[in-house]
């Protein structure tokens, strides 16, 4: 009697939308969290428009870059655009990092820089699934990997760059082919910080819309998450 009692409850708490994994239970105490919010939530957005951005911003710094070291003579000083223009692509990557997200009754409400917010509805979510964080499983050989791979790297850059100003490359040149190395640098810090904003979670709750849109919401409190989401307030 007691197992069928707690299986209703477990099904009610969930009735408005379809959720693949019953692990989570709703909470028996009421949420008091600051006019119904959770403080700590990440979301990643798979967002196409996203993406085509990134796209677009990585090819035409390619291009760029290509077309001011074909055509600028190597003895100027524009030739440093060259490399300059690659600090692009680390900087679409960290405005595209896991935002902030404000969970409040019925809605969620996902921060974006230099963007409108997206509000997403109870009544939009067609089905909430609860994963393992593949992050957090592998979070100590990927920070090894940066560790080892990072100062490589740079270091690997730094000797380059002596080497061409032994061998009398034009100061512009040398500082440009550094600056392209620099620029690699910041591209896998940024990942990394993407990467690290998203560690600490156990769990992922992925979030599907009625409008195919995805997203992959973290969170140390999902029992409250999910009460706050459906006003369950007490």
């Amino acid at each position: 009697m007691r197992k069928l009692i707690q299986k209703e409850r477990q099904e009610d708490c969930f009735s408005d939308f379809k959720l693949e994994n019953r692990n989570i239970r709703p909470i028996s105490s009421p949420v008091d969290l600051h006019e119904n919010r959770i403080p700590k939530v990440r979301v990643s957005l798979f967002d196409f428009g996203s993406l085509i951005i990134t796209f677009i911003v990585s090819i035409i710094s390619f291009i760029i870059s290509f077309l001011i070291w074909a055509y600028v003579p190597e003895d100027s000083f524009l030739i440093i655009f060259s490399g300059l223009v690659m600090f692009l692509i680390p900087l679409i990557f960290f405005l595209n990092r896991p935002n902030a997200a404000a969970v409040m009754s019925g809605k969620i409400i996902i921060k974006r820089p230099l963007r409108k917010p997206i509000v997403v509805e109870k009544e939009d979510i067609r089905q909430i699934s609860i994963t393992k964080n593949r992050d957090h499983s592998l979070r100590w050989l990927i920070r090894s990997f940066y560790v080892i791979f990072l100062p490589f790297y740079l270091g690997e850059g730094i000797i380059k760059a002596l080497r061409n100003l032994e061998r009398s490359f034009p100061d512009y040149i040398v500082l440009s082919l550094f600056l392209v190395r620099l620029a690699g640098v910041a591209i896998f810090l940024a990942l990394f910080y993407n990467f690290e904003l998203l560690a600490p979670y156990q769990q992922t709750f992925k979030v599907t819309t009625n409008s195919n849109l995805k997203l992959w919401l973290y969170t140390e409190k999902p029992e409250e998450f999910v009460a706050i989401l459906k006003n369950e307030t007490g």
